[in-house]
């Protein structure tokens, strides 16, 4: 009996263990990137990886004003011909917008980042649930279309 529950108090204390060393690593790898940020001629320079990192993160944790006010300002940082990282930072912003149920703004950021990158099919698929949302049900069955 008293070695079934060292057993099991292993198994919980292996399992604590696990979680707490995602937590470091995450907590490690955020610090790596905020220490690699450099500051070149009053812009930050951050490499795209990066930035999607923190913004996954920043979802994750659901700190959608960070994510939201990060991207912005690293929308402003880009050049005008990298239109598709242009376009997967507005579709995280409507991401944020879209779980904090601002549909209209996040419709709007979703639109914004099929300008730049029509091709792309997880856009296409944010475009067309935010148009069932909002009840544009003509739209969405266009987009859906297009991506079949």
């Amino acid at each position: 009996m008293f070695e079934l529950y060292l057993i099991i108090i292993t198994c919980l204390l292996l399992l604590v263990c696990y979680l707490i060393t995602n937590s470091l690593v995450s907590i490690y790898t955020q610090i790596r990137v905020i220490n690699n940020i450099e500051p070149i001629k009053d812009k930050i320079s951050l490499g795209n990886d990066y930035i999607l990192y923190m913004t996954r993160l920043y979802m994750k944790r659901k700190k959608w004003l960070y994510c939201i006010t990060m991207l912005e300002f690293y929308i402003n940082q880009i050049k005008i011909h990298e239109t598709e990282i242009t376009g997967e930072y507005y579709n995280c912003i409507g991401s944020c917008y879209q779980a904090i149920k601002m549909y209209k703004i996040a419709k709007k950021y979703y639109l914004k980042a099929y300008k730049r990158t029509p091709s792309r099919q997880h856009i296409l698929k944010n475009l067309a649930n935010i148009y069932n949302t909002v009840g544009d049900i003509k739209n969405a069955k266009k987009i859906y279309q297009r991506l079949t």
